[in-house]
């Protein structure tokens, strides 16, 4: 399934939410792409499971440096989905497994 193309994304920047059905029904995704590389993530924080997202394509920090949760601030790391900072440390962002193939971002076989 085709996400979106590579240069649809900023550097840094991130996309979504984006509904993906998965084998136990539809979730909601984003993409971020970030020194180069491209990730993807479930769009729930791992402390409340609420969105992430401030606004749609808006799930980055002001400085684009980390993945932001919109509720309670806590920080991700956008290349590990790890909590840097906040009452989810510990825990991290859940990652969907992506590609990019002929300037297009893939989402793979979801599990």
């Amino acid at each position: 399934m085709i996400l979106c193309g590579f240069d649809d994304l900023d550097e840094p920047g991130a996309k979504g939410p984006i509904t993906v059905e998965f084998p136990d029904g539809p979730r909601k995704i984003f993409l971020v792409r970030y020194d180069g590389q491209v990730r993807a993530y479930l769009d729930a924080c791992p402390h409340l499971f609420v969105p992430l997202e401030m606004e749609d394509d808006k799930f980055l920090d002001m400085t684009g440096t980390e993945i932001m949760c919109s509720v309670h601030a806590a920080r991700f790391d956008p290349l590990t989905g790890a909590c840097v900072w906040g009452p989810c440390l510990g825990r991290g962002l859940t990652p969907v497994a992506v590609t990019v193939a002929d300037g297009k971002i893939l989402l793979e076989n979801p599990q």
